[in-house]
């Protein structure tokens, strides 16, 4: 009976497991972006070259990994598709190479839809300081009415926020 109740205490005495701690992003920046489509994207043309830049800009580090690094300009390159059914949609999917702050070199891939509040493509860092890091945040893109014709939609800026994340990904709007 001793030993049942000594083994009782020593259960009841166990540390309870600790919830694992949120990700904390390399970086997180502003998103300032510009993608153009030649020719035109719209019902007559599904499939057109996607040329333009995305911008990190005033990046901090809550992780501390990389202070250093607060603004980068990606020029970008690859294909843009429109999607007709059930509701307009415009998609992107390309590379991008791009100078940082500190004067080193950073690579992108990126690819996913342009949709007013909803996430950031799929974005992957693949060259320079971060090179593997995962980015994932909100924007807002904004077909710009200067590039509006009969044709179809041959641009849109895009603004938000985004994360840069080594590993797993957390909610970037805690930031």
């Amino acid at each position: 009976m001793l030993a049942a109740v000594l083994m009782a205490g020593t259960a009841l005495a166990a540390p309870v497991a600790q919830a694992a701690p949120d990700p904390v992003p390399d970086l997180v920046c502003r998103l300032d972006a510009e993608v153009n489509f030649s020719p035109p994207l719209g019902v007559l043309v599904r499939e057109a070259d996607v040329s333009g830049h995305i911008g990190y800009r005033d990046c901090r580090s809550p992780n501390g990994a990389a202070p250093e690094l607060t603004d980068i300009v990606f020029d970008v390159a690859g294909t843009g598709r429109f999607g007709g059914l059930p509701v307009p949609t415009f998609s992107v999917e390309g590379n991008g190479v791009g100078m940082w702050n500190t004067g080193e070199v950073g690579g992108l891939y990126f690819k996913g839809d342009l949709k007013e509040g909803s996430p950031v493509p799929d974005r992957t860092v693949t060259e320079g300081p971060l090179a593997g890091d995962g980015i994932n945040g909100l924007q807002i893109p904004k077909p710009r009415f200067d590039k509006i014709n009969p044709e179809g939609v041959a641009g849109f800026d895009v603004f938000g926020q985004v994360c840069f994340w080594n590993g797993e990904k957390g909610r970037c709007t805690a930031y």
